[in-house]
């Protein structure tokens, strides 16, 4: 008898598996799936490439390799990649903080091997070595960093360390609550100083402030130094006779006391020559972004619009009194956008290349 051996051809089909879920669900947020928008309750699963957006609500997120996340009021919080061997306690995350304030605490992926944890804002990447911190992300993409204490359940608390880099260079915070800002990716991030508030309080924080807890604390630390009032040519050395301070003090002039190059001078003054030179490039930068066509995501303050790339879409948003113009447009299309709205108006708005004109007129 001849047997027949068929071999037998099984097509899998991979799908995206759940990678944790909201365990606590308070007030309106939905989490964008594709093309879906999921409410955001408690018992939510969650998958890479999640977008979770909260409005008036505030979601603790729990992954399964107990890392934790806490998204605030009026946040937004995209998971790039999850990938975790719960045998092995190995895996990689990488997510990005977009707008908000979002509450990160370590979980086996960042204990067993940090360099795997990918953490960013637009204008920062923060390296984690297995702690918490807080991030802050105004609508202009400036962030601010915060290290807090890690505690377990009976009380023991730990500080860590994390790192804060951007393209001009990085900072290193090892201590509770030490805090740097950033405004954007070009900026060295500033010198941390330590904030006196408590936990609960940075959480609730409004995005828009007239100062920042940052800018007060570091007043407090580093007086405020007016380079532009200092003559740096002043001198007047010559009209003093040093042998009237006796034969002991004759060899000793200003020149060895240098005081004048202690660390915070220093810093100051590098900071200064720093924001004087983003100054001059300032509209060369702008030129180039108009040549490039290159859109920051958030609130542009000069042409007063909101802009927010979620591929393959793009948003844009501008707000005048009673007036909203809010489109959702292809991003694989271009388009000029020519607005009035009241007494207001921006004209020739660009986004991509492209010969598609949009005109609105919202005028009482």
């Amino acid at each position: 008898m001849l047997r027949y051996i068929i071999p037998l051809l099984l097509t899998a089909n991979t799908v995206f598996a759940s990678i944790g879920e909201i365990s606590v669900a308070e007030g309106s947020g939905i989490v964008k799936r594709e093309n879906n928008e999921i409410s955001g309750n408690q018992g939510t699963s969650l998958e890479m490439m999640d977008t979770v957006v909260t409005a008036n609500g505030v979601f603790q997120l729990e992954f399964v390799d107990d890392t934790r996340v806490d998204v605030t009021e009026h946040s937004r919080m995209v998971i790039d990649e999850f990938v975790y061997d719960p045998a092995t306690g190995s895996g990689a995350l990488s997510m990005r903080a977009t707008l908000g304030a979002v509450r990160y605490a370590s979980g086996a992926i960042a204990h067993n091997n940090s360099r795997n944890v990918n953490i960013k804002t637009p204008s920062a990447t923060i390296g984690v070595r297995g702690t918490d911190f807080i991030m802050i992300v105004d609508e202009i993409g400036g962030s601010m960093i915060t290290l807090l204490p890690s505690c377990d359940s009976s009380g023991m608390c730990v500080v860590g360390e994390i790192s804060v880099e951007t393209d001009e260079g990085m900072v290193i915070m090892n201590q509770a609550f030490q805090t740097t800002m950033v405004s954007h990716s070009g900026q060295l991030p500033r010198s941390p100083v330590i904030l006196d508030l408590p936990e609960d309080l940075l959480r609730s924080m409004l995005i828009v402030r007239q100062k920042s807890p940052y800018d007060e604390a570091a007043e407090k630390a580093v007086p405020s130094v007016d380079l532009l009032n200092i003559d740096f040519l002043e001198f007047d050395e010559i009209d003093k006779d040093p042998l009237v301070d006796g034969i002991k003090k004759l060899w000793v002039t200003d020149l060895d006391d240098n005081t004048y190059l202690n660390e915070l001078f220093i810093d100051e003054l590098s900071n200064q020559m720093k924001q004087l030179m983003m100054l001059l490039m300032s509209e060369l930068d702008l030129q180039n972004a108009e040549l490039l066509n290159i859109k920051q995501e958030g609130l542009d303050p000069v042409t007063g619009i909101y802009y927010d790339r979620d591929p393959p879409n793009q948003t844009v948003i501008r707000k005048e009194n009673d007036h909203i113009v809010s489109l959702v447009l292809s991003e694989g299309y271009g388009y000029k956008i020519d607005i009035i709205q009241n007494n207001a108006s921006v004209f020739g708005y660009r986004l991509g290349d492209g010969g598609n004109s949009i005109y609105i007129n919202q005028q009482e």
